[in-house]
């Protein structure tokens, strides 16, 4: 099933253009050659609660808070997690944390409880991270404190190293402060091409992206601590190593199941790009995203793509990854080259381990909402967070049995849910099990068990 969504999953709010750091591999497009500070535009509070309108009328389920630094906006950035909160939307911040005050986090931890931050470090090393940053000097000692505090007070907290020639030689020691902090994931993530450092002379190489992807799997098993990237490669570069079957899911969701809110109020289909459909405070996102279905339709990938075996999973890697302008040009670390001559299930992606005791009785968490879609329906629970696409009948079964808050097993599932083939079969039972581990299906309590 190929999944084309009528309004976007997750939305990027870019609530001020002003920053207070410098990185190197920022990829804002806006962002002043000559100063490091700048006021910028930002959206106030009436254009927040106009977007947070528009994004309940079409149903989309969560946002994240970023910039800019979102904290040089504090007053706004509460105002955006009050309003979404009372909508039902989830919200996560993307900050440097070095704004982020004692009295923030407090608030934070007490009123929105669901909310996660995601920080940057781009070195163990004070003088490295600042220096990458163009952070002022104690930049480095704050963003640590206040990660401390904001994981002592049980907020989630994850924290990405955003990778460039430089800072490769210090993910494992960046790693061991998170997990010595307590972070919930350590993410490792490749920098982009930006206009701001035109020659890419601190890009990652094909061989240094190979070694990273190893040293982070390595890392998680060195010092047991979640590990991820943000990024997506192209399936082609890294086929035919252990980084494809634990990396592979990552694919570009520009216009796909993302877009990003820009401080202006423009739509853009990804963070780094400048490109925009609209501008959500004078026309509807449904509207918008409608003239994004381009990015649906697989518009822009690239023509040496167009015949690959995993296209379809792949979709061309990032169309910001390329070294030269155009959306429909390679991403810079494709090599189909590695295609050639391999087996059709060494391309097939490892799913994920199947649950080994499957309870005898589950119900529908309570939480589970569901979202017409022209394939069925997008299941989604806020707190935590976790999304499943599901086809038409396993949607019409599962919100009779959550209205009845009747039990059920696999073999109804199965039943229900019209598969004939075994291949069929073994299709839903892989969901049935993704439900169960993504807390779509619980075991009665029992309470629950006594009706």
């Amino acid at each position: 099933m190929t999944a084309k969504l009528s309004a976007p999953v997750d939305v990027q709010i870019e609530l001020t253009q002003a920053c207070n750091w410098r990185c190197r591999h920022c990829y804002n497009y806006w962002r002043s050659a000559g100063t490091t500070t700048k006021s910028g535009r930002h959206l106030s509070c009436d254009d927040l609660f106009r977007i947070v309108q528009e994004l309940t009328t079409n149903r989309v389920p969560s946002i994240t808070i970023t910039g800019g630094e979102p904290f040089s906006r504090r007053g706004e950035v509460f105002t955006l997690l009050e309003t979404a909160k009372k909508a039902g939307i989830h919200a996560s911040i993307n900050t440097n944390l070095s704004l982020v005050r004692k009295e923030d986090i407090e608030k934070l931890a007490d009123e929105h409880g669901g909310v996660s931050i995601l920080f940057s470090l781009l070195s163990a090393d004070a003088a490295e991270h600042e220096r990458l940053a163009g952070a002022p000097n104690g930049s480095y000692v704050r963003v640590i404190e206040t990660a401390a505090l904001a994981i002592q007070h049980g907020i989630p907290v994850s924290l990405n190293m955003v990778l460039m020639r430089e800072n490769l030689h210090a993910m494992e020691v960046t790693a061991r402060l998170a997990k010595n902090l307590g972070v919930r994931t350590f993410c490792a993530t490749k920098a982009l091409p930006n206009a701001h450092a035109p020659d890419g002379a601190f890009l990652l190489s094909a061989e240094q992206v190979h070694w990273s992807l190893a040293e982070l799997m390595r890392i998680e098993k060195l010092l047991e601590i979640p590990v991820d990237i943000l990024g997506c490669y192209p399936r082609c570069l890294l086929v035919d190593t252990p980084a494809y079957q634990r990396f592979s899911h990552r694919t570009c969701v520009a216009g796909y199941t993302t877009v990003t809110i820009g401080a202006d109020g423009n739509v853009r289909p990804c963070s780094h790009m400048e490109t925009s459909y609209g501008n959500i405070l004078h026309k509807p996102l449904a509207d918008i995203w409608q003239k994004m279905g381009g990015w649906r339709e697989g518009e822009f990938i690239p023509e040496e793509c167009h015949g690959c075996p995993v296209v379809a999973a792949c979709r061309g890697g990032c169309r910001v990854n390329t070294l030269t302008p155009g959306l429909k040009n390679m991403d810079c670390y494709a090599d189909t080259r590695r295609l050639v001559g391999l087996p059709q299930e060494r391309l097939a992606s490892r799913l994920p381990e199947e649950i080994g005791n499957i309870p005898t009785k589950v119900i529908v968490c309570p939480q589970v909402r569901f979202r017409d879609e022209p394939f069925g329906a997008l299941a989604y629970r806020i707190d935590p967070l976790a999304i499943v696409l599901i086809n038409h009948s396993a949607t019409a079964f599962l919100r009779t049995v959550a209205e009845k808050r009747e039990k059920f097993d696999l073999s109804s599932f199965l039943e229900r849910s019209g598969a004939m083939t075994e291949s069929e079969r073994r299709s839903v039972e892989r969901l049935y099990q993704k439900l169960i581990r993504k807390g779509f299906l619980m075991t009665p309590t029992n309470q629950q068990e006594r009706r």
